[in-house]
C-alpha cells in the first residue's frame, strides 16, 4: 500500500508522515517511510555514493540546477528510493514522503515542459492514496526557521518575498491538480492533532478496503 503525502514547502508533510507511522507501527503494523533525500544513506544506496554532501547544500545545488536537468536529477532521486523494496507487499505500508508532486508542480512553474513533466511523473507507481496539504503561503512563511534557494524561487537571497511569491503559484497548481486527480485536500492550518485525526480516517478507510479484498 502507497500513500503519498504532498503539499507546498511548510504545509506539514513530514510532520503527519511521522504521526502517521508512529500510530500504524503502535498498531503493530509494518510501516516504510520512502524519502528521496535517502540517497545519501550510501549502505542502503551504494550507487549513489557520489552524492556526499550536507542535506542544506544538496538542496542548495538542486536549485542552482539548470532547466530539465533539475528535475531529471529529483525524478531520479525519487525513481532510486522506490528500487529496494517489494512495494506489492500487503503486510507493508509505505509513506512517500513528498513523491513526485511538489517537484513536477515546481519544475513547471521553473519553465519546463508541462507535457514533459506529466509525462514523465505517470512514469512513477500510483499512489492508493495521497494527500494535499494546504497552506496559506504567509503561514508556511512563519513556521519556517530557514530558507532554500529551491523553495524561494531560485532567489539566491532567499527572501521571504520571494518565497511566499513562489508559493502562491506552486500553491494554485496544486490544487487545481488535487480536483483533477482526486487527491485529498486536508487544511494544514489547524492543530496537528486534528489533521492527523482526519488523515487517519482516510487512512483506515483504505485499509479496511484492503483488508476487504485480501
Amino acid at each position: 500500500m502507497l500513500i503519498a503525502f504532498s503539499g507546498c514547502d511548510g504545509a506539514g508533510k513530514s510532520t503527519q508522515v511521522k504521526a502517521v507511522q508512529q500510530i500504524l507501527q503502535e498498531r503493530g503494523l509494518q510501516v516504510k517511510v520512502l524519502d528521496k533525500w535517502e540517497i545519501r544513506d550510501h549502505e542502503k544506496f551504494r550507487e549513489c555514493r557520489m552524492i556526499n554532501i550536507e542535506l542544506e547544500d544538496l538542496k542548495n545545488a538542486v536549485g542552482e540546477m539548470e532547466g530539465h536537468s533539475r528535475a531529471m536529477f529529483l525524478f531520479w532521486a525519487i525513481g532510486i528510493t522506490m528500487t529496494r523494496d517489494d512495494l506489492d507487499d500487503p503486510n507493508v505500508v509505505y509513506l512517500l514522503d513528498g513523491y513526485w508532486m511538489k517537484h513536477a508542480a515546481v519544475e513547471i512553474e521553473y519553465g519546463c515542459s508541462p507535457e514533459w513533466i506529466e509525462l514523465t511523473a505517470q512514469q512513477f507507481r500510483p499512489a492508493d492514496l495521497t494527500f494535499y496539504f494546504d497552506v496559506l503561503p504567509e503561514v508556511a512563511l512563519e513556521r519556517k526557521d530557514d530558507f532554500n534557494v529551491y523553495e524561494c524561487g531560485r532567489d539566491p537571497e532567499c527572501r521571504p518575498e520571494s518565497f511566499i511569491e513562489h508559493q502562491t503559484k506552486l500553491r494554485k497548481r496544486m490544487l487545481q491538480w488535487s480536483e483533477r486527480f482526486g487527491w485529498e485536500v486536508v487544511n494544514s492550518m489547524q492543530e496537528q492533532q486534528a489533521i492527523t485525526e482526519l488523515v487517519m480516517k482516510q487512512v483506515d478507510q483504505l485499509l479496511e478496503q484492503n483488508k476487504g479484498q485480501s
